[in-house]
């Protein structure tokens, strides 16, 4: 094979990869699931529901946060997550409470969670709904003390699966070591061989039940886009250069943006700053810092939140609706929105 050959199919595994990055990025990275299809609550009382949240991604989700929709019950106030660590789990209790009034029967509630997580210059706020059957039973009745008694809370075999998940996959793998090496020893004994295939077959199962395949893929994809400097982009202190403040000067035509920007979001200083000084020697330039948590309806309007996603930091330029999101490279990109006619 030749080196034009040799290049080509470097290029296209290149392109691949960006592909790759682009099709994770702003991709929900928690998994939710209640451990019990349907919650029992007694009418006039409170019951846990039991949430678990894994994250299935390499990247660190930040700030989770659930509140109740709708539904027969209400949802006592539950401390938000801070940090959940990548490929890392945690139980959640819901504690629900139905009113004395409430209508017996089965209904389902709806809960909105909410968090974020950043990959390089640009941070992700991700809104997700799910779901749970609630079943609101008649009121337990008051113990002799005149106390009502509470429904016991069945403690979760999370940990039995846990052990298995360590155990079963060592089993696979001596197993497959102990069968290839007797096969090698009877080079002609082709139902070892096939054993052997057998409990290949059965550990790519396991893992896939595992969603090791979502590991690898999120590890692969953080190791390539940092291998090719996709990721990483280096935080500098803002400053617009000699050159570039010189030709916004020149603006005189007046021009509006919006800088989309997020507590949560560590890059939205630099973009925020950068906007500001070019904001300082073009009196023709007007900036308007947008928080998107206070003003989700703007962020809205304006194509930051996008299916549920919200991206900053993001600029948008009024009048031609152009956004820039991300700070890589944003004092020339900055430069061709306000340059552009």
């Amino acid at each position: 094979m030749n080196k034009t050959a040799h290049r080509a199919i470097l290029l296209g595994a290149l392109l691949i990869v960006i592909a790759a990055s682009t099709a994770v990025a702003q991709a929900p990275i928690l998994d939710f699931v209640f451990e019990a299809d349907s919650v029992s609550v007694p009418a006039g009382g409170t019951s846990l529901a039991s949430l678990r949240v894994t994250n299935i991604s390499v990247q660190e989700a930040d700030d989770i946060e659930i509140a109740l929709l709708e539904g027969p019950v209400t949802l006592d106030a539950v401390e938000p997550i801070e940090v959940l660590a990548a490929f890392d789990d945690v139980r959640i209790g819901l504690p629900l409470h139905a009113d004395e009034a409430a209508n017996l029967g089965a209904t389902e509630a709806r809960f909105e969670v909410l968090y974020t997580y950043c990959i390089g210059d640009m941070c992700y706020q991700i809104l997700e709904e799910i779901g749970v059957t609630i079943e609101v039973t008649a009121a337990v009745p008051a113990s002799d003390d005149g106390e009502s008694t509470a429904p016991a809370v069945v403690a979760s075999s999370q940990t039995e699966t846990e052990v298995w998940k360590i155990i079963l996959p060592i089993a696979l793998v001596v197993s497959l070591a102990g069968t290839l090496l007797v096969s090698h020893s009877r080079r002609r004994h082709w139902t070892l061989r096939l054993v052997a295939f057998v409990i290949l077959g059965v550990s790519l199962g396991v893992g896939l039940a595992m969603n090791q395949d979502q590991q690898a893929q999120s590890i692969g994809a953080v190791l390539c886009t940092s291998c090719v400097g996709i990721e990483v982009t280096p935080h500098m202190e803002a400053a617009l250069s000699a050159d570039a403040r010189a030709r916004i000067a020149t603006l005189d035509e007046p021009i509006e943006l919006l800088v989309f920007s997020a507590p949560w979001c560590h890059a939205c200083p630099y973009a925020k700053a950068m906007v500001e000084q070019a904001a300082e020697v073009a009196p023709a330039l007007t900036v308007r810092i947008i928080d998107v948590d206070e003003d989700r309806a703007a962020a809205d309007r304006y194509g930051i939140i996008q299916s549920g996603r919200t991206i900053v930091p993001a600029v948008l330029r009024v009048d031609t609706g152009e956004i820039l999101f991300g700070i890589e490279d944003l004092e020339q990109r900055l430069l061709s929105l306000l340059e552009a006619s």
